[in-house]
């Protein structure tokens, strides 16, 4: 449970280090190019080749953090695209629920009223009335939405 509450927080700080893994990289990519302009003759010149050489690693480098940074991105979209998939699917849950029991709140607070002129208090047969009545709208409830696949 832990591992799935931290993944935000985990991706975030590896993009974080890939960041400042490609600022290191431009850094040095600059710095090697300074040593192999050779202004003040420091370096002999068959040593500038070594600089060449080192540019094009870090290159190389930097090209593979845009990647894991690229990748990162993906992973947390993902992450994210599953999350909200589960919260649809619990909404999904919740409003199919309250669709059941909205009509029999409706009943309900309706024979609550304790109303005097209502046939159906006096009859003996108004309360299983009523309660077949609300067996039948959960039951064609219950079928409807299994009709359009939403149970």
């Amino acid at each position: 449970m832990t591992v799935r509450m931290n993944t935000p927080f985990r991706i975030n700080d590896i993009r974080s280090d890939v960041r400042d893994l490609r600022v290191h990289y431009e850094q040095l990519t600059d710095l090697a190019q300074e040593l192999e302009e050779n202004e003040n003759n420091f370096f002999k010149t068959t040593n500038l080749r070594y600089f060449h050489l080192v540019i094009q690693r870090i290159a190389t480098l930097h090209d593979m953090a845009a990647s894991l940074r690229d990748y990162s991105i993906q992973v947390r979209d993902l992450y994210q695209s599953r999350l909200d998939v589960k919260q649809n699917r619990i909404m999904t849950v919740l409003t199919i629920v309250t669709a059941i029991f909205m009509p029999l709140t409706l009943i309900a607070g309706w024979y609550g009223m304790n109303f005097e002129n209502m046939p159906e208090l006096s009859s003996k047969f108004g309360y299983p009335a009523v309660i077949i009545a609300s067996a039948v709208i959960v039951a064609v409830s219950i079928g409807f939405f299994k009709h359009k696949k939403w149970l």
